[in-house]
């Protein structure tokens, strides 16, 4: 009995850096707390070590983890420091505890998750629209990093003074300064704010409108009128009055004065080509033209409708290609092409309307197979595109998205015209 009470006192004695209640002294080192979660800062904190009769060393494993003090023989608070961490992903970094005893090292190891910051920039609006007269604006910002602007140059009419930032997540200013702008057109600055060494990139814009006028819009829709047959329309429009007695026309106050907003003509008997004049209406809103016999193509360069938010062209004989220009329009929630006689491809631009809830364009000739970008678009929760002349695979992004069964793709995407279709439809 006595040998088996000797074999057990020797094997405790050996046992060494393992977690034990507090109350046991047998020779070992160990972290009080073997998990920690910080965020992505840079931060100094405390840990403890329990140490019972034993001398100890810290090993750092990561280098964006360091400790103070490295070394000692009793129970103490290790101060730690973790540096910011710049990556988009989370990271996890470990700190051992390292001891020996009767000549076995033992070790216990302490985990540090820190915590990434999806986002680096964020500005109190994200989109400025200014007058055509030259001035100067100011924009707060909000930084968790570093941080530069990459293309300030492409843009020789907008200066940008920076105040200094002196710690993380500060808040500070910019002051925006723009020269005068003498054309007609608005001009546009999409000023990518990036994070060094990164993939983080905040986009702010700048509109800048032009000499465009209440009367220059009024201009435009008189060409509407007379190339559109405005004479046949089924509620006309008496060009002596005010346009704001003119069907469907509606007017919105803009930096420069009181501007077109809102075209409605749905069903009005529209025909021929449509002006590309239209494309002056640069504040511009919401373009509702479906349900008429207007021919001739799309405006190829439609994206100087940079306000639009609603593009409604359906139900008409228009032909051509949807114009690449089309994914510059960014402020766009719905587009609605459908029911014409467009042909080409799908543009793979229009991946880039990040804001789009509806894309309507079923019942064309539209050839090519479905961009794969399209399926990825966050908030498309309507999309149709069957009785065209698709081919090819439904990309496997389109059933990754989350509103892919509100699609009704066996409905709304599957159906091509005879002789064309997915190969991965039913």
């Amino acid at each position: 009995m006595k040998k088996i009470l000797l074999i057990f006192a020797m094997t405790a004695a050996l046992v060494s850096c393992k977690k034990k209640d507090d109350n046991q002294s047998y020779p070992h080192a160990n972290w009080v707390i073997d998990a920690y979660t910080k965020s992505s800062e840079e931060q100094t904190f405390y840990a403890s070590i329990a140490s019972y009769a034993v001398d100890w060393r810290i090993a750092p494993i990561e280098k964006w983890c360091s400790a103070e003090p490295l070394s000692g023989n009793e129970s103490t608070s290790i101060n730690i420091t973790i540096e910011t961490n710049i990556d988009t992903q989370p990271r996890e970094g470990r700190l051992e505890v390292i001891c020996t005893v009767d000549g076995t090292e033992r070790r216990d190891t302490l985990t540090i998750t820190q915590e990434s910051e999806p986002w680096a920039i964020n500005f109190n609006t994200k989109r400025l629209e200014v007058t055509s007269d030259a001035g100067s604006e100011i924009v707060e910002m909000e930084l968790n990093r570093p941080y530069s602007i990459e293309n300030i140059a492409d843009y020789p009419w907008l200066t940008v003074t920076e105040a200094p930032a002196t710690y993380l997540m500060a808040k500070k200013t910019l002051k925006i300064d723009y020269t005068q702008n003498s054309a007609i057109e608005f001009r546009r600055a999409d000023l990518r704010f990036a994070i060094p060494d990164t993939t983080i990139v905040t986009t702010f814009t700048v509109y800048q409108f032009g000499t465009g006028s209440r009367t220059s819009d009024s201009l435009v829709l008189v060409k509407l009128y007379n190339d559109c047959g405005g004479l046949s329309w089924k509620k006309q429009w008496t060009l002596t009055d005010p346009m704001t007695k003119w069907h469907g026309v509606e007017l919105g106050t803009s930096p420069n004065g009181t501007r077109v907003t809102s075209l409605n003509l749905t069903d009005n008997g529209l025909t021929g080509n449509l002006p590309t004049e239209i494309c002056d209406l640069s504040y511009l809103r919401n373009l509702w033209l479906g349900n008429n016999e207007l021919t001739g193509t799309i405006p190829a360069d439609i994206d100087r409708l940079q306000l639009a938010e609603y593009i409604y062209l359906y139900n008409n004989k228009l032909t051509g290609t949807i114009p690449q220009s089309v994914g510059n329009i960014t402020t766009l929630t719905r587009l609605h092409l459908y029911g014409n006689e467009l042909s080409g491809t799908i543009p793979e631009e229009i991946g880039k309307l990040t804001n789009l809830t509806a894309l309507g364009l079923m019942n064309n000739n539209l050839t090519g197979s479905l961009p794969e970008v399209i399926g990825s678009m966050p908030d498309l929760t309507e999309l149709s595109v069957s009785g065209n002349r698709l081919t090819g695979t439904i990309p496997e992004a389109y059933g990754q998205n989350a509103n892919y069964f509100g699609w009704e793709v066996e409905v709304n995407v599957c159906p091509q015209q005879e002789g064309y279709g997915f190969d991965n439809c039913k």
